[in-house]
């Protein structure tokens, strides 16, 4: 029994709650009158004690081993982006690394490509007895504007020109406190929705509902 119990997760404790004499009681515990008095509360929250944002444009990628026939690109897209390699390596100094994919389409080939971009920058509160990479969080974003075929001594590359912006915070859970505050009300009961059966499927049908634009269209014979 006690293996079954360990892969239950531990029940969480909603607070729609009103204050009982010495502690919170859970709408499970109480009825559901509301408490409605404002009142100073102590929260544990996410703060975000400085932020900045890094723009970085062009930044220059090259793809090599190109055909030396290779024609123009066709289309060229950044699949994902994050950062690693996140530190303060001194007092009000951040550095990281922008990493992305980046995908290029030229003629009828199809290439691939991991990318990497190191920034450091001043942030001022990032103390490295006080923090660590762990407080540093990231909203990254790169775009890929154009690319064109070049000719170097080695052969054809590829060379793309990208865009960078990351906006940079630095966090800490802390416990603050509240001027007005109150538990918030029981929500209200969902609206509950029956699974469509094969009547209401051709109901739906018949009003138009689905029409534009499924069902899609054939092909036009050429």
């Amino acid at each position: 029994m006690a293996e079954e119990m360990e892969r239950w997760e531990p029940m969480r404790l909603h607070f729609y709650m009103k204050p009982g004499d010495k502690f919170p009681r859970t709408w499970a515990h109480t009825d559901k009158a509301q408490c409605s008095e404002f009142r100073p509360e102590c929260v544990i929250v996410e703060k975000v004690f400085n932020e900045c944002s890094v723009v970085e444009c062009p930044v220059i990628v090259r793809f090599t081993s190109i055909p030396p026939s290779a024609g123009n690109v066709s289309d060229c897209v950044v699949l994902a982006s994050r950062v690693i390699n996140a530190r303060i390596i001194a007092e009000n100094v951040v550095e990281f690394t922008i990493e992305w994919l980046q995908r290029i389409v030229f003629d009828t080939t199809t290439k691939t490509e991991v990318f990497r971009f190191t920034k450091r920058i001043r942030l001022e509160g990032a103390d490295p007895d006080m923090f660590s990479h762990r407080n540093l969080d990231f909203v990254p974003f790169v775009q890929c504007l154009n690319c064109r075929v070049v000719s170097a001594p080695t052969g054809n590359v590829i060379e793309c020109e990208v865009g960078i912006f990351v906006v940079v915070k630095l966090i800490a859970f802390v416990q603050l406190e509240i001027k007005e505050a109150r538990f918030c009300p029981m929500p209200p009961e969902c609206e509950q929705i029956s699974p469509i059966g094969c009547p209401d499927f051709v109901g739906m049908i018949e009003r138009g509902e689905l029409w534009p634009p499924f069902p899609p269209q054939p092909p036009k014979k050429t």
